[in-house]
């Protein structure tokens, strides 16, 4: 197996910067036009999904500060 490289060009003119962004809102558009549901439906189930780990020691943060 070989590893493939892009070259993406980093300097453009505003015309062609322009042309990029607009490439991009289009496809943007169509990919959730297309996978929408699956996307929301990912994104919910990410949710449900603690975001640490469960090994950890919850503390309680409800001291007074004294400021």
């Amino acid at each position: 197996m070989s590893l493939s490289i892009t070259h993406l060009p980093t300097h453009w003119d505003t015309a062609e910067a322009y042309t990029v962004i607009a490439f991009l809102d289009v496809l943007r558009d169509q990919l959730w036009e297309t996978y929408g549901e699956d996307i929301t439906d990912l994104l919910q189930a990410a949710d449900t999904v603690p975001d640490r780990d469960e090994r950890q020691i919850t503390l309680a943060f409800d001291d007074d500060l004294d400021f």
